[in-house]
């Protein structure tokens, strides 16, 4: 699938700010995908965009997730699949997720536009989900960006 010309810029620019304690896709890594439980096939329910670790300990430490529109499902989705997983692999390394903050980096709507509101009404009901069960999401948070 081909890399929205938004999505590959955002990225680039965000990557190239956490360096060089990040890994991003589509750069020497082909994915960054998020294992439910154990490393297997049927395991992976998502793979992130970019993975930002601690320097010294190279504990994984945020996921960060760029998307070109808002859609409440798909951001649900998205906050979900990764709270339930358990390691990422990077580099044929498994990496142990736990106690991770989630960003989930998304283009700024036109001027007048309902849809920074879509966010704000899954928000809660996400926070409490992840305070309230077994995952490995501590927190998320959405930030804009042109």
């Amino acid at each position: 699938m081909l890399e929205h010309d938004w999505h590959k810029k955002v990225r680039e620019e965000i990557f190239q700010k956490l360096q060089p304690n990040a890994y991003s896709s589509h750069s020497e890594i082909s994915k960054l995908e998020l294992y439910r439980d154990s490393v297997k096939r049927q395991n992976c329910l998502s793979d992130a965009d970019i993975v930002v670790f601690d320097p010294i300990s190279k504990k994984i430490m945020q996921i960060i997730e760029i998307e070109t529109q808002i859609n409440p499902k798909k951001i649900i989705g998205i906050v979900l699949a990764t709270h339930l997983c358990s390691f990422c692999r990077i580099k044929k390394e498994n990496h142990l997720l736990d106690n991770i903050s989630l960003k989930i980096v998304y283009k700024k709507s036109v001027q007048g536009s309902k849809k920074d509101m879509k966010l704000e009404v899954i928000k809660q009901p996400l926070k409490e989900i992840i305070a309230n069960t077994k995952g490995c999401l501590s927190d998320f948070a959405f930030e804009e960006h042109d």
